[in-house]
């Protein structure tokens, strides 16, 4: 799982109640750390209702938060906007808006940078802070595909420099499968890898899985199967969910 799908989709999760059950759980590869993190920092969770106003606003207040974090405060904050107390309803907008504008003070950043270095590393940050603004923006499709459009656009100046990272290409599957491009998605994995490794294997599966080529994924899973990698816990219950099509 990665860092933020916890925290993107908690909803029939498993939700460890202890900071022992957490790092038990990423261990066996099946929470990411960020949930161990989350879990020995906080006596209460933050998204448990009632809210503790006093400790989301001290969070807000850091100002070098990563997504997983920024995904959890933006859910709570879309709640409290329908507030009935005018002041929290005025806060959760406020603080929406400063996480938005840390991101944007970034890019802005970033752009200025690029008139004297054009850099693959500036255009990957882009790619990576428009796509955390996309997944920030889930509830709102249109602003949603906008912010995947940017982040394409500046992974795309990055394999015109190089070849992708892991990290950078992974992201990138996962905007071609928001985006619903999933051939563009499979030749630009073909393009830029050419070691059939367990990741690879993986991406490749779940993109001919939502194309619906159903016998294909099968038959890439049970290479996985075959290969001398570990697989974590998580691969092996998506592999099984997969064969068990």
């Amino acid at each position: 799982m990665s860092e933020f799908d916890y925290f993107r989709n908690k909803k029939g999760r498993f939700n460890p109640k202890t900071p022992i059950a957490a790092l038990k759980a990423y261990r066996t590869g099946f929470l990411p750390i960020s949930v161990f993190t989350y879990k020995s920092g906080s006596t209460k969770p933050l998204d448990e209702v009632p809210y503790d106003i006093d400790e989301i606003e001290k969070l807000l207040s850091r100002k070098n938060l990563g997504l997983e974090t920024n995904i959890v405060l933006i859910g709570i904050f879309e709640k409290l906007i329908f507030s009935e107390d005018q002041e929290i309803a005025l806060f959760a907008a406020e603080s929406i808006n400063i996480i938005e504008n840390r991101y944007n003070k970034k890019i802005e950043d970033i752009k200025n940078n690029l008139e004297t270095d054009k850099s693959s590393e500036n255009y990957s940050e882009l790619g990576r802070l428009f796509y955390e603004l996309a997944i920030l923006n889930k509830e709102r499709e249109s602003i949603k595909k906008f912010f995947f459009r940017e982040s394409y656009r500046y992974f795309s100046d990055v394999r015109k420099m190089r070849r992708l990272r892991d990290d950078e290409l992974n992201t990138l599957m996962r905007i071609l499968l928001e985006l619903k491009l999933y051939m563009n998605a499979a030749d630009i994995l073909r393009k830029e890898k050419t070691e059939e490794t367990v990741r690879y294997l993986m991406l490749k599966a779940e993109i001919w899985f939502a194309m619906g080529n159903y016998a294909e994924t099968r038959d890439i899973l049970r290479k996985v199967e075959k290969s001398t990698e570990t697989l974590t816990d998580k691969e092996q219950s998506i592999i099984d969910y997969w064969l068990g099509m």
